[in-house]
Parts: C-alpha cells; sequence; structure tokens
C-alpha cells in the first residue's frame, strides 16, 4: 500500500511541473520604443501592447537635446495597444536622446531612454 501511495505522489508531482502556469504577476504587457536616423530626420515611434483589448493606455514621446526639446507628443492613448510614430528634423553628429512615459490603467510602467547620436 506504501509503496502505491509512493508511486501516486511521485506521478502527482510529475503531472504538476508538466504543465506550465502563468504567475500572478507575470504579465502580458510589451513595451517597444525605437529611435532611428535617416538623414537629418529622426523617426521616434513607440508600440504598446496591453494584456487585454479594454486596457487603456495612455504615453508620452519626448525627443531631447542635451536639456532642450526638440519634439514633444503628449495624450497618446488607445486601448489594447498603442501604434505611434513621427518625425523630427535634426543634425548630424548631435546625440538626442528619446524619453517615454507609459501608463496602462493609470498603472506607470518604467520605460528606458534611447540615447543615440545622428551619424
Amino acid at each position: 500500500m506504501r509503496k502505491i501511495i509512493a508511486l501516486f505522489s511521485v506521478l502527482s508531482i510529475i503531472l504538476a511541473m508538466s504543465f506550465p502556469v502563468k504567475a500572478a504577476d507575470e504579465s502580458l504587457i510589451y513595451i517597444q520604443p525605437d529611435l532611428t536616423f535617416s538623414g537629418t530626420t529622426a523617426t521616434c515611434s513607440l508600440r504598446v501592447y496591453a494584456e487585454y483589448s479594454t486596457d487603456s493606455i495612455v504615453a508620452s514621446v519626448t525627443l531631447k537635446q542635451g536639456n532642450s526639446t526638440v519634439k514633444q507628443w503628449t495624450n497618446l492613448s488607445d486601448y489594447g495597444y498603442l501604434i505611434f510614430s513621427d518625425n523630427a528634423n535634426v543634425s548630424h553628429g548631435v546625440t538626442y536622446t528619446m524619453h517615454v512615459t507609459v501608463s496602462i490603467n493609470g498603472v506607470s510602467y518604467p520605460v528606458s531612454d534611447i540615447t543615440k547620436t545622428c551619424p
């Protein structure tokens, strides 16, 4: 009888480990900022995919040269997903930083700044 209980226990553990389980704090949120250059045009883009199509997304994108704002886009908003792309005039050999803020359902998510030099 003890062997059957032991075998049943081992099988239960094996079965429990073979099925993936989503952790409670695991998120399906995807945030991808990008900064590219073509000549003297910088393209700032942002893709945000929330977990649910009803999730409210609000974002802002700021392109800076040092402490000066080159161009800013505020109150970008949508539900479920947000796709943004726009251009700004820049100069060769100058370093620019793209700063992004994103909140989903009122919760802010950290986004790393992107710093690149226009070739």
